[in-house]
Parts: structure tokens; C-alpha cells; sequence
């Protein structure tokens, strides 16, 4: 895993990506080397489960004991080791190409573990939904709470993964000016070959089938893609334009899906304000004097 980078031609970080040249994978992430079932370590694997059971049970006893819910969530996020899971035909893939890390979708799995009545369900909301922890974090805070691998791969997950989202949401929108002037509408699947190829240089479905090829997925649906694969997928053509872009077209495209996400964050933060004010007005645009509702207007 190398050192932390930036650009020649901006202020762009990509962190702590690993070294493909020998084909393997970083193991600095916090996390137990990812085995199959049908690995030759599956004793291993079943330490790895019973030690994600014995994590959760630790987890539970902490909310018993009154620890604050987000602290011990933290821990069990320090000390967890398995890096995808398969759970009620759902699969959770957590440490994506053995580098990006996404810690709110092993939040909602550990969240989800919790007993009835042990979790603030809005305060779980706010964090799962609008990443809205109940207690602000420094970036040097959450680093120290993840532990410092574990804080990379999250980076990685953040620029291979949300700011890639929001540069095809960028691209988009780019696209869609350029057409606002003509009088014919364009399907969806058109505009986003478009989006694709104007990043990649390929169609997207070619893309997919690239992606599936590198990764032994030959065989699944080409007319569908779960969540987990998508995000893989992400990350995957975030790597791809890594390495054949030159270093100023790439520092350029991810400004953009930056601003983009910060553009997302920012309209997100704007509805929050406007549902606490409104949850914070009377009834009916009513005011209240002396117990008693008064309509204004």
C-alpha cells in the first residue's frame, strides 16, 4: 500500500490505494484476509464468525450496561475483522477489492443486530439515512475511533465510491445541458451509455461486462446487478480511470464529482433545517398563547 499522494495537477488525495502489479490486495485495513467457504483456511473462517458473534454480544452487553449507543457502535467497528457476510440471502460486502472501506452499511449491520428497545430509532435514522451522527466528530476523531487503517480504506471508499457516484451525477447533468436546446427527448439508458462513455471512453454495459470478466462474474445476469455489485463495480471503473487517465484529466473529473458531492451535501442539509423548523412549529401555522391555539393570518 502506498503513501498518501496528490496530484501534480491539483489538491486531489487518492489514499493508501493498493499495488496491483503483483495481483494482490492490501492487507493493512483493519480487517482478516477475505476467505471463501471454500477456502483451504475455513477453520479460520469460522474463527472470523464467532468472532463477529462474539463482537455483537459485546455490543449488546455494552447498550445493557448504559453505554451511549454510538461509542459502542464505534468499537465493534474498530474491532471488526470479517470483511463481507452473507446474511438472509443479503450480502454484505464491507471491504471492497480488499482497499475501500464502507462503514455505514457494517453500522446498519450491527445496528440491525441490536435487541428491540436498546437503540434510539431516530437517532439510528439519522445516522444510516443522512450520515448524521448523534455526537460531531473531527476528522482526527473519527481517524482515532476507526483506527487508522481502517480510516484509509473508508477514504478509499469515499473517493472510489460517493465522489465516482457523483461524478456520473455531474456528468449527467452536463449532458442534459448540452441538450436542453433540442426538441427530441433521449431515453435513459442512451444518456447514461453517454455519461459512461464520456468518462470511460466505453458503454457501460460493455463496462459491466469487462468488470464481471476481471472479477469471475461471467455468468450473472446481465440485466441485473445488486447493490453490493454496483458498489464494487464503482470502485472498480474509479480504478480503471486511475490508471489509463493522465493525472490532469483525473484530478479534473474528480473535482467535479467533489463539488458535486458537496453540492448533494449541502441541498441535504438545507431539507434538514426546513423539517427541524417545521417540527418546531405550531400546528395549522398556529401560535400558542396561553395554552390556547391562535391562527395566524
Amino acid at each position: 500500500m502506498s503513501d498518501t499522494t496528490v496530484d501534480q495537477a491539483g489538491d486531489i488525495p487518492f489514499p493508501h490505494l493498493a499495488d496491483r502489479r503483483d495481483g494482490a490486495g492490501s492487507a493493512e485495513t483493519g480487517f482478516a484476509p477475505d476467505v471463501g467457504i471454500d477456502d483451504e483456511h475455513v477453520a479460520g473462517a469460522e474463527l472470523m464468525e464467532f468472532g463477529t458473534e462474539a463482537l455483537l454480544a459485546q455490543f449488546h452487553a455494552q447498550l445493557h450496561a448504559g453505554k451511549p449507543w454510538f461509542d459502542a457502535m464505534l468499537d465493534c467497528i474498530r474491532d471488526w475483522e470479517s470483511p463481507r457476510e452473507m446474511i438472509d440471502g443479503r450480502e454484505y460486502v464491507y471491504l471492497i477489492e480488499h482497499e475501500a472501506f464502507d462503514w455505514l452499511l457494517l453500522a446498519e449491520r450491527i445496528c440491525d443486530s441490536a435487541p428491540p428497545g436498546l437503540l434510539p430509532p431516530g437517532q439510528v435514522e439519522a445516522l444510516l439515512v443522512d450520515e448524521s451522527p448523534p455526537i460531531p466528530l473531527s476528522e482526527a476523531e473519527f481517524q482515532h475511533r476507526l483506527g487508522t487503517a481502517k480510516y484509509w480504506a473508508h477514504l478509499n471508499f469515499l473517493y472510489g465510491v460517493r465522489v465516482e457516484q457523483a461524478l456520473h451525477l455531474a456528468m449527467e447533468r452536463v449532458l442534459q445541458k448540452e441538450r436542453s436546446g433540442l426538441s427530441f427527448s433521449h431515453a435513459r439508458d442512451e444518456l447514461d451509455s453517454d455519461v459512461f462513455g464520456r468518462i470511460y471512453g466505453a458503454r457501460q454495459r460493455d463496462l459491466l461486462r469487462e468488470f464481471r470478466a476481471a472479477s469471475g462474474r461471467s455468468d450473472a445476469d446481465p440485466e441485473r446487478i445488486e447493490h453490493s455489485e454496483w458498489q464494487a463495480f464503482t470502485y472498480w471503473l474509479f480504478r480503471r480511470r486511475l490508471e489509463r487517465q493522465d493525472p490532469a484529466r483525473v484530478a479534473s473529473d474528480t473535482r467535479q464529482g467533489m463539488e458535486m458531492l458537496y453540492e448533494l451535501e449541502a441541498a441535504k442539509q438545507r431539507r434538514q433545517r426546513r423539517r427541524n423548523a417545521e417540527a418546531e412549529r405550531p400546528p395549522n401555522e398556529s401560535d400558542v398563547i396561553d395554552g390556547v391555539l391562535v391562527a395566524v393570518g
